[in-house]
Order: structure tokens, then sequence, then C-alpha cells
């Protein structure tokens, strides 16, 4: 039996329940990668999702490829690169994000942004950079699933840095930050 007791001129005390909170840890780099740039070793510790899942192909395309790693459910990952990217894209991506509780990547990862994503019923949090590679002005974009447990913004800055560094591998290009102008 619970008993309650007020005093006058007090609200009682609620107890409150303690919200997660945000760890942030390193990600986990190494081969292999699931969609060009995602360590695999590093899908679990991101999404909280430890059951079984499945990635695109690593086709490369230097048109701009998607990939996805999903789970009979939802996606966990989405990447997506272009080899040469016109301003514009980038600039939709910031349009976009506008509302959606953004934060700017930092400045030597390119021109970009992290924001919210929502689709279908389903959280993600998603990052995009124009940045410099050899000649060309590319674009990468990695959306990963809503985690509370883990601070994303952090690790989408971390992705992004092996991201951009698989990036250059694959095309034999040199990063060089963002875009002039």
């Amino acid at each position: 039996m619970s008993i309650a007791a007020c005093t006058p001129g007090k609200s009682p005390a609620v107890p409150t329940s303690p919200s997660p909170v945000a760890v942030r840890r390193s990600v986990a780099d190494g081969a292999p990668y699931l969609c060009h740039f995602i360590p695999q070793a590093a899908v679990a510790d991101l999404t909280g999702y430890i059951g079984p899942y499945k990635a695109g192909s690593g086709e490369r395309d230097p048109e701009g490829r998607g990939c996805v790693i999903s789970n009979d459910e939802q996606s966990l990952f989405i990447t997506r690169y272009y080899e040469s990217a016109p301003r514009q894209v980038i600039e939709n991506l910031i349009e976009f994000g506008e509302n959606r509780n953004p934060v700017k990547l930092p400045e030597e990862l390119g021109k970009g942004e992290i924001s919210d994503f929502q689709s279908r019923f389903y959280q993600y949090r998603k990052a995009g950079a124009w940045f410099r590679c050899g000649s060309n002005n590319s674009l990468i974009t990695i959306t990963v699933k809503r985690n509370p447990a883990r601070d994303q913004d952090h690790d989408l800055v971390q992705l992004m840095k092996i991201a951009e560094r698989r990036f250059a591998e694959m095309f034999k290009c040199k990063l060089g930050g963002p875009p002039p102008g």
C-alpha cells in the first residue's frame, strides 16, 4: 500500500524517469566496409540493432551510387555518393534540413550539415558533405537509424571522415576541404 502526503502550498513530488544519456564513443574503423563507407564493426554500435541485416552491392558508379544496409523491417544506413556534384545538390540538402535540428559539419569535411530525416514511421539522422577530391566537387550523404543511446552527430562526423578517406581511395584523388566559392 502506498500513501502520498501533501504539504499545503507545495506540489507533490513526482518521480521522473531518467532520459537516456547519449554516449560519445569512437566509431570503429576498419575493413570490411559495407556500402562503400560503413565499417561493418560499427553497424551494431551506431544503430543499436544487433540482429541480421543485408547490405547492398558495393558496385562503384562515377555518376552517383546509393546503397542501403537494412533488416527485414527498416533501413539501418543509407549511403550515396557523387564523384562530381553541382553546388545546388548540397544547397538543396541544407535547405531541406533547415527546420530539422541542423548541425553544421566541421569545415575540414567540406560544406555540409547533419539534420533529422523521417521516412515512413522511422526516424533517421542524415549528414551531407560537399568537398574537393582532386579536381572534382564531390558529395557524400550518410543516413543512420536514430539511436538515442548514441551521440549521432559525433558519430556522423566520424563516419564522414572515414567516408571521405575511403572515397579518396576509391577514386584515387586527394582530399581538399570545401569547394571554392
